[in-house]
């Protein structure tokens, strides 16, 4: 009887002790008829855009939903959209949490059918749920440092399989004095033995784990671009000039050519037939045929300077500050065509 009494005083013992504990936890606040409507619309909302194939934008309604109600129906919903988009451990831990969610005094079917149903999720995703094994091996245990995703695994859970989503993972392995390793790991889901992957740390100098908010390595900053003198304005506008001088040549050019194909049809061999045209007709055609040639190969070479002059101007600017050192200027004088290379030598 003695034995009882103790066995009985240490239980009665451990379960004050227990509500002491939960007696000092704060409580969380009824939600208010504004936060239960408010869960009702963001609820409804979401399941529209699920429907409407935004799981995304779904999921963030269910969660906010859950944050003001915290009801079997929105944890459920909250699941399920986590599920859908392969974070099954975060599907699997709000599922749990609508299973033991505190039972109200008279519940809606909608409640217990939630319930049920996030129990159901629960058992099958502890089946689908895979899991990752680190073997680290030349470095003492009590000295590595492990992180998948840029997550820190305790050293003590280091020997124990770690419960990940499905896809693909970086585990990075380093220990003081031993060259940091990188392995990327592919989960699939629904594995039952864990995956194993061997680290064998190798003396060298190691790396610190750094990593930026996604777990991985923080970018390197490219090299500043060295400074370059603006564009000058004169190589703008040869462009410019260019330009418009091939324009008009290709025009002339197409002028030419409808002019050579009217005198080779009404002048074959260079004779032309006096009922189609009179002497001054003819002269008139043959003064069109060579004033569109010569245009159209004038406008051509002023065309390709002008252009040429431009790409030198932009491509061939000096640095900032020696804008003056030795600018290209173009030139067109009636007897030449260019440009000229100008600066202090």
């Amino acid at each position: 009887m003695s034995l009882l009494r103790l066995r009985a005083s240490r239980a009665a013992g451990i379960a004050l002790a227990v509500l002491s504990m939960a007696g000092a936890l704060p409580a969380r606040a009824e939600p208010t008829a504004a936060d239960r409507q408010t869960a009702r619309t963001l609820l409804i909302e979401g399941r529209k855009k699920r429907d409407a194939g935004d799981v995304t934008g779904a999921r963030a309604d269910f969660q906010a939903a859950h944050a003001l109600v915290r009801a079997p129906t929105t944890g459920l919903d909250l699941a399920r959209a986590d599920e859908a988009l392969g974070r099954l451990i975060e599907a699997r831990e709000t599922a749990y949490e609508v299973v033991h969610l505190p039972l109200g005094k008279e519940e809606p079917p909608a409640f217990t059918h939630a319930r049920a149903a996030a129990a159901a999720m629960v058992e099958q995703l502890d089946a689908r749920i895979p899991s990752l094994l680190l073997r680290v091996e030349g470095a003492p245990l009590d000295a590595v440092e492990a992180r998948v995703d840029g997550q820190p695994i305790p050293r003590a859970a280091l020997p124990y399989p770690r419960k990940l989503n499905p896809g693909r993972h970086e585990v990075v392995v380093t220990a003081p004095g031993f060259r940091t390793e990188r392995r990327d790991v592919a989960l699939k889901e629904a594995e039952r033995a864990p995956v194993e992957v061997r680290i064998a740390l190798v003396p060298g100098e190691s790396t610190p784990p750094a990593t930026g908010g996604g777990g991985q390595p923080p970018p390197v900053d490219a090299p500043p671009a060295e400074p370059r003198a603006p564009v000058p304005l004169w190589a703008w506008a040869a462009g410019g000039v260019g330009l418009a001088a091939l324009g008009g040549s290709v025009a002339f050019a197409v002028d030419h050519a409808a002019a050579r194909d009217r005198v080779e049809k009404d002048c074959p061999g260079s004779v032309c037939d006096r009922r189609l045209h009179d002497f001054e007709s003819m002269e008139a055609l043959r003064a069109r045929w060579n004033r569109s040639l010569g245009l159209s190969l004038t406008l051509g070479a002023v065309g390709l300077a002008g252009v040429g002059a431009a790409v030198g101007g932009i491509l061939l600017r000096p640095r900032a500050g020696t804008e003056r050192a030795a600018p290209l200027v173009p030139l067109v004088t009636p007897t030449a065509r260019g440009v000229v290379w100008q600066g202090v030598f």
